[in-house]
């Protein structure tokens, strides 16, 4: 049973006011909305890609377990918070009116088959795809904050990232770290790489490293924009799409604990996920997308039922349930790190 006491950590101030514009700019990021305000039109943004928007189908079971008794706590009114998000790309709607909400000092999880929207959601709240609706952080609407403003407050995972330079692991860290709060702190990027279990990378040039290593690297790069979960009394956010995709079973698990640690010391984060079982896990509350639309949102025992998962996903899927015959199953809540 896990425990989930968490408290916010104490207010820090950063090393300077807020980034420079270009270096708030670079990769997925710095990229924030645009500066206009109001939400009578979509908000314009960059679209990379469209979703497969084919029937997900999958055989046997999933095996979760889900502890109804881990109830979330939340801090106060200090959120991500999304109304009606309405997403159309290349002319087919992805998204319907979809609510959503996360809170600072917990781990909230997108969850959907293929296709039912988790990135173009999780996109239009960082300004990427043209949106309507309205999307706020911390009560502020995030269309009328600067790029920089974004940056120093919110450090986004993409799903994947190209590079066409013969970049080092250090020279890309440094772009997280001139996008945030903490451009003063050198010996951070040592820190982050220790952190994600890569240290001694610095000198290594990213396309020699694998796919895990490289979501790994990107995932230092992220929390060094966004260092401190909590900076001048507000906090910080990771919004993070499938960062745990490349990754084997023991690196899965160090990622969620630093998104779980993260969020106990006061910061926000919001995860797309494949991986229910992690998802049982490491999740203060659940979002679970269908066919663009929610599905559902509470805590994971809320969420996480046979019923609502088998018509999500179209297969029969049994919660906390062992699979028929002499087949064998791993489990991550049996692991450890």
């Amino acid at each position: 049973r896990l425990c989930r006491d968490r408290g916010p950590a104490p207010a820090a101030a950063g090393d300077r006011a807020g980034p420079p514009l270009f270096a708030a700019r670079l990769g997925a990021a710095g990229r924030g909305a645009s500066d206009r305000g109001g939400h009578d039109r979509p908000h314009r943004g960059r679209t990379r890609r469209t979703s497969h928007r084919h029937r997900h189908g999958c055989a046997g079971r999933a095996v979760l377990s889900v502890d109804p008794a881990a109830q979330p706590r939340g801090f106060g009114g200090l959120m991500l918070h999304a109304v009606g998000i309405e997403v159309a790309l290349a002319g087919t709607p992805v998204l319907k009116g979809v609510d959503f909400e996360a809170r600072a000092g917990e781990v909230t999880v997108i969850a959907g088959p293929n296709g039912s929207g988790k990135t173009t959601l999780l996109k239009a709240m960082t300004g990427e795809v043209p949106y309507s609706g309205t999307v706020t952080l911390d009560g502020a609407d995030v269309s009328a904050m600067k790029g920089w403003e974004l940056a120093a407050r919110r450090g986004v995972l993409p799903q994947a990232g190209q590079l066409s330079f013969p970049f080092t692991v250090l020279e890309i860290l440094r772009l997280g770290l001139q996008a945030g709060r903490m451009a003063r702190r050198t010996e951070l990027p040592v820190a982050a790489l220790d952190r994600v279990g890569l240290a001694g990378f610095e000198g290594r040039f990213y396309h020699d490293l694998s796919g895990g290593e490289r979501q790994r690297v990107q995932l230092a790069r992220v929390l060094l924009q966004v260092w401190e979960p909590v900076a001048d009394g507000r906090p910080s956010w990771l919004l993070l799409d499938e960062p745990v995709s490349a990754l084997d079973i023991g690196h899965q698990l160090e990622v969620m604990e630093i998104a779980r640690d993260y969020a106990r010391r006061g910061g926000g984060v919001v995860a797309v996920m494949h991986e229910l079982n992690l998802t049982a896990m490491y999740a203060d509350r659940l979002a679970l997308l269908h066919g663009g639309r929610m599905a559902r949102q509470g805590h994971p025992s809320e969420v996480l039922t046979d019923d609502l998962l088998s018509r999500v996903y179209g297969c029969r899927v049994r919660v906390n349930a062992v699979p028929d015959g002499p087949v064998p199953f791993v489990l991550p809540q049996a692991a450890g790190i």
